[in-house]
């Protein structure tokens, strides 16, 4: 009654029944993304109309932030990520009507702001036509303000966002306590990549006797390809391009570990030898040698004159700086000249002259 043709037949045409479900749900999925892409680019035209009418002043609020996150529910940083995008647009008025016609989702269209200006969004919009959003991330990340899809990728400008959850009050006001003393420590500020900078290196630095030079802190290695000359920081199961700025830094201490490619075992080995390296430590106290900083732990020899420039391991071209000072000076913030130990010279390049923290000052120039 039942053979195997008639119940081949009837299991087609189940599945071809259950295929026009499953195509009538994802089209169902896909119009109500659509639908709240284009209630998302009208939300953002009336709160520009609220910000611009002042608004926000009749419900008792003192910004347009301030309304967005009490009336809305949204977080601070949303709401002002959520302004930043809707005045952007004001510029780019290719990229609002895509947003506005529900083609483009709202966080291609938040990255894209950072990146596209006028003069390159139509290269942009040329470039992303048809790509989802992953794709269109993809092609965004590490590059700048005015920078074009075909532009080489900048390490430094790659973010990456942690969140945290489930967090007691009382852990949550452990991080709030350490945000402050990492601030206080670094002259009143402290970003969020400096204080996760600052946790990390605490966490995975050994403790080590008092009084003792710390290891380098870091690895290099070589590969076969040596003429491309770009450099990776390898671990956690993750490979991260460095810039020419970090490419520098990792010179200054670090061991090496050989060739990644050849069978040959081989002894790591200290860029820096180690006599010369207990002489730099106890000459300079075990402590960074930045006059305003009283840091003693988790620091590195730096090369005075930088290795790419010729700088040997001369103890006066050597010095200790803690890792945020060292970070500091290879991104060009910090101007470290003259000789150590007597002979040198600190200048912030972010700060204006005569404008330093008075503390700062007075350690800099005390005789």
């Amino acid at each position: 009654m039942f053979d195997g043709g008639a119940t081949t037949t009837m299991d087609a045409a189940v599945e071809a029944c259950r295929e026009q479900d499953w195509v009538k749900l994802h089209g169902e999925i896909r119009s109500v993304f659509t639908q709240r892409t284009v209630l998302k680019a009208r939300q953002l035209e009336l709160l520009l109309e609220a910000d611009e009418t002042r608004l926000y002043k009749r419900f008792g609020y003192t910004s347009i932030t301030a309304y967005v996150a009490g009336e809305l529910g949204y977080t601070h940083h949303s709401a002002n990520e959520q302004m930043r995008v809707a005045y952007e647009l004001i510029e780019l008025p290719g990229l609002a009507a895509e947003f506005r016609e529900g083609e483009l989702p709202w966080t291609s269209v938040r990255e894209l702001t950072r990146v596209v200006t006028p003069k390159t969004e139509d290269v942009w919009l040329d470039a992303i036509e048809g790509k989802r959003s992953g794709p269109v991330l993809e092609m965004l990340r590490g590059k700048g303000k005015g920078a074009l899809p075909t532009d080489p990728v900048d390490p430094k400008k790659i973010r990456h966002r942690i969140v945290f959850e489930d967090v007691s009050a009382e852990d949550f006001m452990l991080h709030k306590q350490a945000r402050i003393a990492a601030a206080e420590a670094n002259g009143g500020t402290c970003s969020d990549t400096e204080l996760v900078r600052a946790s990390a290196v605490a966490i995975l630095t050994p403790s080590s006797a008092v009084d003792e030079p710390t290891k380098p802190p870091f690895q290099t290695a070589v590969t076969t390809c040596r003429d491309c000359k770009k450099a990776h920081l390898v671990g956690a199961g993750m490979e991260i391009a460095l810039s020419a700025q970090d490419v520098e830094r990792v010179a200054c201490d670090c061991e090496h570990i050989g060739d990644l490619e050849r069978d040959e075992p081989t002894r790591i080995k200290s860029k820096i030898p180690e006599p010369t390296r207990r002489k730099v430590f106890v000459r300079d106290k075990f402590r960074c040698t930045v006059p305003w900083c009283t840091a003693t732990r988790f620091l590195a020899i730096h090369h005075i004159v930088h290795r790419e420039h010729g700088g040997g391991h001369e103890l006066n071209v050597l010095t200790l700086l803690c890792d945020g000072h060292h970070k500091q000076h290879h991104d060009g913030l910090l101007l470290i000249t003259g000789q150590a130990p007597d002979a040198l010279e600190f200048v912030l390049t972010s700060v204006p002259a005569g404008t330093e923290p008075e503390a700062w000052r007075s350690i800099r120039d005390a005789p």
